[in-house]
């Protein structure tokens, strides 16, 4: 009886600590649309790799602070910061759990346990895999510029 219980509490603690309600509900990626003048422009992410060339839909992890490097031949490179903001539905989520569960006690045996663990673990999960978060629905629009060649002197 004692094994069961252990294995129960390892499967829920597994359970609440791999994801939470916002992930399940608003999934962990956003698409984030790219374009450029000229077109044709490829986009670095921040660790070198080319992950597309405008214009482009990307899907992106809703985790905060990704930026990307444009580069094209003949044109300086520009870099855009992807806005993130916590989605509000996440927050009504919170609202509501907390709501279903402010009365809870540790009781007797591991249950109280396990429904304290949930209770913090939720909101912390969902934190670490992006899903109370949520991208900017507009698209990036840049116009790449050509590189400046300082002044030339005009010869008569």
């Amino acid at each position: 009886m004692k094994r069961m219980c252990v294995i129960l509490a390892c499967l829920g603690f597994s359970v609440c600590a791999l994801n939470g309600c916002a992930s399940l509900v608003f999934d962990r990626y956003d698409t984030v649309d790219i374009m450029t003048a000229p077109e044709g422009v490829e986009i670095y992410d921040s660790q070198g790799f080319n992950v597309g060339i405008t214009p482009v839909q990307i899907a992106l992890k809703r985790f905060p602070g990704q930026e990307f490097t444009l580069r094209k031949d003949g044109y300086s490179d520009s870099t855009i910061a992807i806005s993130t903001s916590i989605n509000p539905w996440s927050t009504l989520i919170y609202f509501m759990y907390y709501l279903e569960h402010r009365n809870i006690s540790l009781g007797p045996g591991i249950y109280g346990k396990f429904l304290i663990a949930q209770v913090l673990l939720t909101p912390i999960a969902d934190s670490l895999l992006g899903g109370i978060f949520k991208k900017n629905d507009k698209p990036y629009a840049v116009h790449m510029k050509l590189p400046f060649t300082g002044f030339q002197s005009r010869s008569r």
